[in-house]
């Protein structure tokens, strides 16, 4: 969305900063609480400039349209699936004498020299003219004296997100980060978890082509960038709407996931590319066959997310997660057999309705057994709209806290032991920041299987020639959470 609004002459500033023209908030929907922070920041955006454009977009959009449709805080919703479309959106919002051209509401955020006096399209003639307008019900007869046109507040920007086929082609653009780059291939979910809305707010499964994907990776690797994060909503369905088949049907049916292999294979080859990330996969992808393809691609990172999110199999049965634990142990052995100092990670929701004591006993001895790298806790959160909110026996937030603090204790015991694993030898790391601890300023990155390092500057290992760029390190000690080590 920047990218786009960029090419269209928008400048883009710091929320920090003085008073935006437009304010964009991108929306998210995954709780309760999601979407009261959702509302927080449409709210505030309003406030910090009553006659700012405030767009909403995002999966609170596509869940609650209706209900913001009479938030006089918002001037445009735009659901999942619309986001490349945010200059027509404000073309239509804002119509100069018919002729849709976005370009006026950005006219005047140039240097006074680029500045033409005779415009009447200069940011601040708009903002006045804004305020001279209701911020409730925008109307076809909300007409200014001068004809323009301020269209309907919700002109159509959101649809019905379970009939898109199509998958949104949204660039990453330029990035902050300068150590990885996060490149996403699929949106939308079957899988319908008991506790999950996801797949309400971004619909069927949908894949980026092969080509575009390449395209992209091609562009990022030409500008300096070693690894390459492959990310979706459910990665591992990647391709299957190509072949007009879903996740299940492919897992019953012992269908192999040669589109997302393709994928990575293409990936890993483009010159340039020395790392290949895997983001969330559901743990049946994980075969004999599907690792050992993987064994082929050297770039491919060991380190395997593996959404977990109960150890308990009454309570993965509830969330209707479709795996059980053997399932899940199973697929940890093929990797660990496959490749040496593999970082496994996962997800673990507490609390979800009928967790009894001794199912989350069951929960936290499985979890102790596989030796997670890192766990991420979450506390279960009604989520409106979802079977699991509809089911009795609800957890007391008390009990849920409780059984989070056990869990965070038990990560940070195993994250240490596998970090152990390479204090005293040397391993490849990119850095991607620098840090400053006690006064002394590190290099912060991440290794092949995810272990943050802290490497020291030294003259011979500074941030202008080293950030982004593939250093070797040696292991020496332990530093909060990462792995203190001297450059080599």
């Amino acid at each position: 969305m920047a990218a786009e609004l960029r090419a269209a002459g928008a400048e883009i500033v710091s929320w920090d900063d003085s008073a935006a023209d437009i304010y964009i908030i991108n929306t998210c929907s995954v709780t309760n609480i999601a979407d009261r922070k959702s509302r927080q920041m449409i709210h505030k955006a309003r406030a910090m400039n009553p006659s700012a454009v405030v767009i909403a977009v995002g999966c609170y959009v596509q869940a609650r349209a209706e209900e913001l449709k009479e938030d006089a805080a918002v001037d445009i919703l735009i659901g999942n699936n619309g986001k490349s479309r945010i200059v027509s959106a404000l073309e239509e919002y804002y119509e100069p004498g018919g002729n849709k051209n976005v370009s006026s509401l950005f006219a005047g955020t140039g240097s006074a020299e680029d500045e033409n006096p005779d415009s009447e399209d200069t940011a601040e003639t708009f903002a006045k003219k804004q305020m001279e307008l209701p911020k409730a019900g925008w109307t076809e007869n909300n007409l200014l004296e001068d004809g323009r046109n301020f269209k309907s507040r919700i002109p159509g920007h959101v649809n019905d997100i379970s009939k898109e086929r199509h998958y949104e082609e949204l660039r990453t653009g330029e990035i902050e980060d300068e150590g990885r780059v996060f490149i996403k291939v699929q949106d939308g979910c079957n899988q319908f978890c008991s506790y999950c809305i996801i797949p309400l707010v971004r619909g069927r499964i949908r894949s980026r082509s092969l080509e575009s994907t390449v395209g992209e990776v091609r562009d990022f690797a030409g500008r300096g960038y070693h690894e390459i994060v492959l990310t979706g909503i459910h990665l591992s369905s990647y391709g299957l709407d190509f072949d007009d088949t879903n996740y299940e049907y492919a897992m019953d049916n012992d269908i192999p996931s040669e589109h997302l292999l393709e994928l990575i294979r293409s990936v890993a080859a483009v010159p340039g590319v020395e790392r290949v990330r895997l983001g969330s996969l559901e743990p049946r992808i994980i075969t004999e066959s599907f690792v050992e393809e993987l064994k082929r691609i050297p770039e491919v990172c060991p380190h395997f997310h593996l959404s977990l999110q109960s150890g308990c199999d009454r309570t993965l049965k509830a969330m209707n997660r479709h795996y059980t634990t053997e399932d899940f142990r199973k697929s940890v052995s093929i990797i660990r057999k496959a490749w040496d100092n593999a970082a496994i990670t996962t997800d673990v929701i507490v609390g979800f309705p009928g967790e009894s004591n001794e199912d989350f006993e069951d929960s936290y001895r499985f979890i102790d057994e596989i030796g997670f790298y890192e766990l991420h806790v979450f506390k279960y959160s009604r989520r409106q709209g979802t079977a699991a909110d509809r089911m009795k026996e609800q957890v007391p937030d008390k009990i849920k806290s409780l059984r989070s603090e056990r869990l965070i204790k038990l990560d940070e015991l195993k994250s240490r032991e596998f970090r152990s694993r390479f204090i005293g030898i040397s391993d490849e790391v990119i850095p991607e920041e620098v840090v400053e601890i006690n006064g002394i300023k590190y290099l912060r990155g991440y290794n092949r299987s995810y272990v943050r390092y802290l490497v020291p500057l030294t003259e011979n290992c500074t941030p202008d020639s080293k950030i982004g760029q593939i250093i070797r390190a040696e292991g020496r000690d332990f530093c909060e959470t990462c792995v203190l080590a001297m450059p080599i």
